[in-house]
């Protein structure tokens, strides 16, 4: 059973396209698309097969741990099921649009009613052709923004650290592009246990650390030396840090670790500090805070501001490219 570039066919007429969809140590998983030869002029009967077969000493057999074979009628109902809905779980978007008619009014409303967006706003995204890739783009850009409203407004109240935990835990995407995933996993060992242990983009694992951004002080209330320094609220965070990091690279050999953490890599783990405010800070403040960061190796700490600008500018560059004149995608 291997896959090829080609359609083939069997000795008894069927004509079949297989595919590998993966391969482990004692078993791979393969899907056979085949055409049925029917008596009946003019009728298709196309099959989907998919199995998991076994390996014997290292040997690919025919022998099915598990076979499934969906009929025509089968195969058209999944097809249609994951063009409607595999786009919406991939964004993540809990609401959409199925556009499948011409019905105009139809669509203005139904758009209106997910994106909470106002008459003019909606009539320019209709009247400017939408197409359906694109509505999913324009409900997430438009939930983050709403997002971000939420966020610009909650740092200025005194909420709870477990505000913040659960904000981050349903707003990931404002970490940054370097977590593609925030483990289920949050223990590292019976006395340490993180805010977020995270997949980075390069399959290694990596730790966000939360703190309230209002109650700490980030700098010490008077200089040393003419130099700003640290408080002590966020030296005892960076200290805390450093022990999770200490903690993580005691735990890289531990196959039950590994095993809570679906097997993320663990190589130099990096964590980022989400720690106070920065929106007062004079340019000499900002030069210390240059100076800090730069001397860890492997922790990276950003204010509730840095955070909040540069969500700014990521949307404000997606939301500008979509708005300007002539060259709205949509």
């Amino acid at each position: 059973m291997q896959d090829n570039n080609k359609i083939l066919e069997s000795h008894n007429g069927i004509k079949y396209v297989p595919q590998r969809l993966s391969t482990k140590k004692q078993v791979f998983t393969q899907a056979i698309l085949q055409k049925i030869p029917h008596d009946t002029e003019g009728k298709i009967d196309i099959c989907l097969k998919i199995g998991r077969y076994k390996i014997s000493g290292g040997v690919e057999t025919d022998t099915p741990k598990s076979e499934l074979t969906l009929t025509f009628e089968e195969l058209k109902n999944l097809v249609a099921y994951i063009e409607k809905y595999y786009k919406p779980l991939e964004l993540n978007v809990e609401k959409f649009i199925p556009v499948d008619n011409n019905d105009s009014k139809q669509l203005l409303i139904k758009f209106k009613s997910i994106v909470n967006s106002d008459e003019e706003i909606a009539n320019q995204l209709l009247e400017s052709g939408v197409l359906s890739d694109n509505i999913y783009i324009a409900i997430d850009s438009i939930k983050k923004k709403k997002s971000l409203d939420e966020f610009e407004k909650a740092i200025g109240e005194n909420l709870a650290e477990s505000f913040w935990q659960n904000w981050f835990e349903n707003n990931k995407w404002i970490l940054g592009s370097e977590y593609i995933e925030i483990l289920d996993e949050r223990k590292i060992d019976t006395s340490n246990i993180a805010d977020y242990l995270t997949k980075a983009f390069d399959g290694f694992l990596d730790i966000v650390e939360i703190k309230k951004p209002n109650g700490l002080k980030f700098w010490m209330d008077a200089k040393d030396h003419n130099n700003y320094v640290p408080s002590s609220d966020l030296i005892k965070a960076i200290t805390q840090c450093q022990n999770y990091l200490y903690e993580i690279e005691r735990e890289s050999n531990s196959a039950k670790f590994l095993e809570r953490t679906k097997g993320t890599k663990i190589i130099k783990p990096r964590c980022l500090l989400v720690f106070g405010r920065s929106n007062n800070w004079n340019e000499e403040q900002q030069r210390a805070f240059r100076i800090l960061n730069a001397s860890f190796n492997q922790i990276s700490i950003m204010t509730y501001d840095h955070l909040l600008v540069r969500a700014k500018n990521i949307l404000g560059v997606e939301i500008t490219e979509y708005l300007e004149d002539d060259i709205l995608p949509f």
